[in-house]
């Protein structure tokens, strides 16, 4: 039963995507970052990257990363916002955390594990599919979270009960968890 709960618990958790210590990362050999879109880096409703956002998009360019997210939304939404936020490749009706769309998306862009670590605000979809991957991941605090979709809303009930066993397994994990929800 232990290795069960292990799937939901990240690797590290941070408050903001712009708040993790990407040099830090990138001298740990990460030179991939893979990361959510809606509520991680800009509220659903944001069509696309804030100038703040792009010039952090460069900082991180310019560190030596390559950039992907892999969004559950629509191709349309994830298009539109791609055109102002550089990447590398994104993936769209991604199905996180269901593999079939991820492991050919990884393939097609030579994604070597090792080097990658996944961004995301939602245990049961981002850091799910990075744990299921065996890719580093990094929990960060929702944006917006009163702009979640009808099923994002959902997974936010289930994740109640998730946490619970993370208590259990993780007692630390599940405390700074906790602390990132409160300030939600």
């Amino acid at each position: 039963m232990r290795k069960r709960e292990l799937k939901y618990i990240p690797t590290a958790i941070q408050m903001y995507f712009k708040e993790i210590d990407f040099v830090k990362l990138y001298e740990q050999g990460k030179r991939i970052i893979l990361t959510d879109l809606d509520n991680t880096l800009v509220s659903y409703y944001r069509i696309s990257a804030p100038k703040d956002l792009i010039e952090f998009n460069t900082y991180l360019r310019n560190l030596g990363f390559k950039i992907y997210v892999v969004s559950n939304n629509q191709y349309i939404r994830v298009k539109k916002f791609v055109k102002t936020f550089k990447v590398d490749g994104f993936l769209s009706h991604a199905f996180k955390p269901r593999l079939w769309r991820i492991i050919p998306f990884l393939r097609k862009h030579h994604i070597k594990k090792e080097e990658a670590v996944f961004i995301g605000d939602q245990i049961l979809t981002d850091i799910r599919i990075a744990n299921r991957l065996h890719i580093d991941s990094i929990l960060v605090k929702s944006l917006v979270r009163s702009s979640e979709k009808w099923y994002t809303k959902v997974n936010r009930l289930r994740e109640a009960a998730i946490l619970q066993k993370i208590k259990l397994e993780d007692p630390q994990k599940f405390e700074q968890i906790e602390r990132l929800i409160e300030n939600e």
